[in-house]
C-alpha cells in the first residue's frame, strides 16, 4: 500500500470524527437559537402586540425550524457514515484488527488509549492498525 493509498483510507475511515464534529456544531447552535427564541417569546408577550413582534418571533421560530433541518441532516449523515465505515471493518477478518478500527474510527480513541484498553503496547497496536488498514476496501464502500 502506497503512503497516498493509506491516506486516502485514513481520510476516509475519519469521515465519522469530522461529521461528528459537524453535527455537536449543529446542535450548539441549535441550543443557542433555542435560547434567543425563548427570550424573543417572553419579550413578545411582556410587551405590547404589535406586528412587528408578531413578525419577529414568527421568523425566530422559522429559523429555529431550518436549524433543526441542519441538525437532523448532521445526524443522518453522521449515521449513514458511519454504517458505511462499520461495513468496511467487518470486512476485516482479524478481530484484534476490527477492534482497533472501531475504537479509533467510531469511538476516537487515540492508539495510545487503544493499546492500553487492549494491554497491547503502542507499536503492536500501530502495527495491527496499519495491517488492518492494508484490508480495508473503500471502493465496495465509498
Amino acid at each position: 500500500m502506497t503512503q497516498e493509498e493509506r491516506r486516502a483510507k485514513v481520510a476516509w475511515l475519519n469521515r465519522a470524527f469530522h461529521a461528528e464534529k459537524n453535527a455537536k456544531a449543529w446542535q450548539a447552535k441549535l441550543e443557542r437559537d433555542r435560547s434567543i427564541a425563548e427570550r424573543i417569546s417572553r419579550n413578545a408577550s411582556g410587551g405590547g402586540s404589535g406586528t412587528a413582534q408578531g413578525n419577529t418571533t414568527e421568523d425566530c421560530l422559522i429559523r429555529l425550524a431550518t436549524t433543526q433541518e441542519g441538525l437532523q441532516n448532521a445526524l443522518r449523515e453522521l449515521m449513514d457514515i458511519r454504517e458505511e465505515i462499520t461495513a468496511a471493518i467487518r470486512c476485516v477478518d482479524d478481530l484484534d484488527e476490527q477492534t482497533i478500527l472501531v475504537r479509533h474510527y467510531l469511538a476516537y480513541e487515540k492508539i495510545d488509549t487503544v493499546a492500553e484498553k487492549m494491554h497491547y503496547e503502542k507499536r503492536t497496536i500501530q502495527r495491527k492498525h496499519n495491517k488492518a488498514l492494508e484490508k480495508i476496501v473503500i471502493e465496495c464502500h465509498p
